[in-house]
């Protein structure tokens, strides 16, 4: 019989796990895999994106007691095989739903540290005590870097289950070098507009490159609550033309295209998957040194510039050393084209096949040790 993954997630819109869901639904194996996707809320650019054959279902009563018996019922009615989650609320709620239907197996990711995470989270005493109770329910954990998987055995101890490291199905294939323009000046970056990614930092840099490099321009593609801010502060530094949000990317092959840089200047990065979009593309990377995922992808600044100091003009200062030094632009490129090739779809997508396999086993051990 097909296995049943149900995605089970807040909403659909635009963010680093939904894409990895995203990926997931649409190129698991269809002759082992039947996946549904299970919402709180059904809203989402992503929605669109999603394949025919896959179910969609979102809850009546998204949060509370109610929305977690309406989810125990979904599981059942659908015969699922497998929960899967990708953000801590859900997974917090999923891992309840799953006890209510019959110790359903549960594959548990993580995109950040948890400690991260709960320093920023609310109430974070509260949601401290639910992971510690019900994570160590779950069947298997798994996220994108080892350190979520210490990070957990730190908070959990032995009751921490084991922990897969998951490479996030990014990119369709790692392109090759491609000829850098000799003339770079357009600079891009993704996210949502949000204050974590601290794109009023990079704006403020790019205005003091502007003084050094007067043709450069900046793009900002994302929506989020921060975007009133972010365009008060472009028109009052006098950026308006050079600085723009043009809101969600769909294409973001082509935005690569027309990329001369890509600059991540976020507080923290879980991995960074429009980082990893971005270097798979022959992009050059400046980022400021975040954890957790920058400093790995750029290999300590090997496969890209990473800046100690988070403040506009030392940004400012490696934005535009990436500019004008082609050597150094070459050499990144290089070894960034090399990091970017283990996050292609399909081999992470058989990695995440393995783990759910792997979930599904583990749990049917812990009911035959029960008996």
């Amino acid at each position: 019989m097909p296995i049943v993954p149900a995605f089970f997630l807040p909403h659909f819109r635009h963010g680093g796990a939904e894409g990895v869901v995203l990926a997931l639904l649409q190129h698991l194996d269809r002759a082992r895999f039947v996946p549904l996707l299970i919402l709180q809320r059904r809203e989402g650019e992503l929605l669109a994106r999603l394949p025919g054959d896959v179910a969609v279902r979102a809850l009546t009563h998204p949060n509370g007691p109610r929305g977690v018996i309406e989810l125990a019922r979904l599981y059942r009615r659908h015969k699922v095989t497998v929960a899967v989650t990708v953000t801590n609320a859900a997974s917090l709620s999923s891992l309840l739903a799953a006890r209510l239907a019959g110790n359903l197996p549960t594959l548990v990711t993580e995109h950040t540290p948890l400690s991260v995470f709960l320093d920023e989270a609310k109430r974070p005493a509260l949601r401290r005590a639910a992971i510690r109770h019900l994570y160590p329910r779950a069947s298997l954990t798994g996220g994108p870097l080892p350190e979520i998987g210490t990070d957990l055995n730190t908070l959990l101890g032995t009751a921490a289950p084991d922990f897969v490291t998951l490479p996030n199905p990014v990119i369709p294939r790692a392109g090759a070098m491609r000829p850098l323009n000799q003339q770079p000046r357009r600079i891009v970056s993704v996210g949502r507009l949000a204050p974590e990614k601290r794109f009023d930092l990079l704006i403020d840099a790019f205005a003091l490159l502007r003084a050094e490099c007067p043709e450069a321009e900046l793009v900002i593609h994302g929506e989020g609550s921060a975007r009133p801010g972010l365009e008060a502060q472009i028109a009052r530094l006098g950026l308006v033309g050079a600085a723009s949000l043009p809101g969600y990317a769909s294409d973001i092959a082509a935005v690569h295209r027309q990329a001369d840089l890509f600059v991540c200047s976020s507080r923290r990065e879980g991995l960074g998957n429009a980082m990893i979009e971005a270097m798979a593309s022959g992009v050059p990377v400046v980022s400021v040194d975040c954890p957790f995922g920058p400093p790995r992808l750029l290999r300590d600044g090997r496969a890209g510039r990473l800046v100690d100091d988070h403040r506009p003009a030392p940004l400012a200062k490696a934005m535009q050393q990436m500019l004008q030094d082609g050597a150094l632009r070459q050499q990144c490129v290089t070894e960034a084209l090399s990091v970017a090739a283990a996050y292609e779809i399909a081999p992470a997508v058989r990695r995440y096949e393995e783990a759910i396999a792997r979930a599904i086993g583990r749990a049917g051990m812990a009911r035959r040790g029960e008996h």
